[in-house]
């Protein structure tokens, strides 16, 4: 073969190159068009939105915000910092940055959320799918819709009563027990040592009792299912990326397998032990057995039934797997914002103390003892939970991503339509947290104002408080989670002093003075929910008495 045939035999191999690089290009500009031109459209319209350029929409705007923000801060910041920069968006705006995402409707009004997530529920934006399917599998009841959701969400409901979470007080104490004994640790060795670390073990050792029935034992031991499962967390993408090598990274694939192979064989023993013995569990409303009471109700008529369904085991997988993932990461985040907020206000700080050694006496060895006998002393905590409510408020660490629907429009205060067809339908909850328009004082820690009485100036907007979502699609653990935290904080706050660390730990780094987001160093991060930046480094010390 000579070298002219080796020249013209690659001919045909680079046209196609050429051609398939052409098609693609054409398909992208088609696509810029449309998606340009559409936004342009929605201007001519009068509807909200930042000056949008021709060419580049909104990116370089976008760009210019996330540019501005310290290492890893959480994508929820965008649509608030928009508004600061725009005070007039402060109800809903367009957001154009195609191609690293699709149209955007982002809403920071509670009654324009109220539309789409309570007086209709629009269904669960598609990258919500992306972002669990690592982490559940195919099918879990975040992101189910219609009869099916219905029926599951039902099943479960009962595991989450307030009545039967009261029940799991005593398991609580239990962990947060083991939890304060670490914190009595670190204040003896004066050490800096990260707040979530500890607290997120904590928070999955509490959920495993729930879903599981099990002990997963993180504070004390290694345990692979968790382990696997926190760090297929850190490896989980909405779809929608700032950085184009996140589409081609080729280590996720194989993490995410190996991880999912971890995470159901541990769970898959579990389940298998359950079914066996599930008849002896009559009682039992942990997550793994409503489900297998469910499905063996349905598969009662068949008397030879010895073991599970393939198709029915990778359902219930994926629901254990969710409740386990939702059930331990946003609890944890939420408890390290209020330990961080009570330690910057010493008179909320020393009002809470004051309201726990009224309700469980000035005996701190005692606390335990009494909670576990009687948990529905917590329900007197009411200062307490305007303080977590307070810090929820502040850092909310999700928010509802819809998908727009034909022919379904919100309406604002001004009487606008806003068309949700082709677009993702933000429901931001950090925006609509920190909306001067709804908020007074919004950006101060005041857990008064869930105290006061209606017609008082700090009495809360109606719908404008949605750390958990509102509406038929509602955080069904919300409950728990509260509980979770008045347990923390009746076991530890009046025995510890909490102080963040940050100043040591960007020393020990080497970053740069500076990093926060809106002047708040325990800003939050991507990783999944929003979380404290660098887990929450601090020290402990063993608390001194306050005047109140």
């Amino acid at each position: 073969m000579t070298a002219f045939d080796i020249t013209f035999g690659q001919r045909p191999l680079l046209s196609t190159v050429v051609s398939a690089v052409l098609v693609g290009l054409g398909v992208f500009l088609i696509k810029l068009y449309r998606v340009r031109t559409f936004f342009r459209r929605l201007q001519k319209q009068g509807l909200p939105m930042p000056p949008h350029h021709p060419l580049f929409g909104h990116i370089p705007l976008s760009a210019s915000i996330i540019g501005s923000f310290p290492p890893y801060a959480h994508g929820n910041y965008l649509p608030d910092q928009i508004r600061q920069r725009y005070p007039h968006l402060d109800s809903a705006f367009y957001l154009d940055t195609w191609p690293f995402g699709p149209p955007v409707l982002a809403v920071i009004s509670p009654d324009m959320m109220y539309q789409f997530t309570q007086d209709r529920n629009l269904p669960k934006d598609k990258g919500m799918r992306h972002f669990l399917k690592p982490l559940t599998g195919e099918q879990d009841l975040v992101t189910l819709e219609g009869p099916i959701w219905k029926r599951w969400r039902a099943i479960f409901n009962p595991g989450f009563s307030a009545n039967h979470i009261m029940t799991l007080v005593p398991g609580m104490v239990e962990d947060v027990t083991a939890f304060r004994d670490i914190l009595q640790g670190h204040a003896e060795k004066s050490d800096m040592f990260c707040l979530e670390e500890a607290s997120l073990n904590l928070t999955i050792d509490i959920i495993g009792k729930v879903v599981m029935d099990h002990k997963f034992n993180s504070q004390t031991t290694y345990n692979d299912m968790t382990s696997a499962l926190r760090n297929q967390l850190s490896w989980c993408t909405y779809g929608i990326e700032i950085n184009p090598l996140e589409y081609i990274n080729v280590i996720r694939p194989i993490v995410h397998w190996n991880n999912t192979r971890r995470m159901n064989r541990y769970i898959s023993r579990e389940l298998d032990s359950r079914y066996n013995s599930i008849q002896e569990k009559a009682k039992s409303k942990s997550v793994i057995d409503l489900a297998l009471k469910a499905y063996q109700a349905e598969e009662k008529a068949n008397k030879s039934t010895t073991s599970m369904d393939a198709t029915f085991k990778n359902f219930a997988l994926s629901q254990v797997k969710l409740f386990i993932f939702a059930g331990h990461d946003t609890t944890s985040a939420g408890a390290v914002f209020v330990y961080h907020l009570l330690s910057k206000h010493p008179s909320a700080l020393a009002r809470l103390r004051a309201e726990h050694d009224s309700v469980f006496g000035t005996d701190l060895n005692a606390t335990a003892s009494r909670l576990s006998s009687d948990p529905y002393l917590l329900n007197q905590l009411h200062y307490t939970l305007a303080v977590i409510k307070e810090a929820l408020r502040l850092f909310p660490a999700v928010s509802a991503p819809r998908g727009g629907q034909p022919n379904f429009f919100l309406s604002d205060a001004e009487g606008r339509q806003y068309p949700t067809e082709h677009c993702l339908v933000w429901g931001n909850h950090f925006g609509v947290h920190h909306n001067p328009r709804h908020w007074p004082r919004v950006e101060d820690f005041v857990p008064e104002r869930w105290l006061v009485s209606e017609g008082d100036p700090l009495y809360p907007t109606k719908n404008a408080w949605r750390p958990f979502e509102r509406g038929p699609r509602n955080c069904v653990g919300q409950e728990l989670a509260l509980v979770e935290i008045k347990v923390m904080l009746a076991l530890t706050i009046r025995e510890f002093d909490i102080v963040n660390a940050y100043d040591e730990w960007d020393s020990q780094k080497g970053n740069p003075k500076g990093m926060n987001v809106n002047g708040e160093r325990a800003y939050m991060i991507i990783r999944g929910g929003g979380h404290p930046a660098d887990f929450y480094p601090c020290k402990v010390n063993v608390a001194t008495k306050m005047e109140t």
